[in-house]
């Protein structure tokens, strides 16, 4: 993954992150930190692509559309 790409997909997680963290509606905190988590984690991890995934599914998931069995799976017992 070239820089440019690795810094859009950085930023593309803070936003997320900061949403995530900072929404007063969310309906399943738990879930949702969980994957907020796994998805900083891959981040750390320099698994740029993976955690790209976490974030629109996360996205997804606060829009409305069934991205939770994904993040589900994704992120499992962990």
């Amino acid at each position: 993954m070239e820089s440019r790409d690795v810094f859009l997909v950085r930023e593309l997680c803070h936003e997320v992150d900061l949403l995530a963290s900072s929404d007063p509606r969310v309906p399943d905190l738990e879930g949702l930190e969980r994957t907020r988590l796994k998805m900083n984690d891959l981040l750390w991890q320099g698994k740029y692509k993976e955690a790209e995934i976490i974030a629109y599914a996360i996205l997804l998931m606060r829009a409305g559309d069934a991205a939770s069995q994904y993040l589900l799976e994704e992120v499992g017992d962990q």
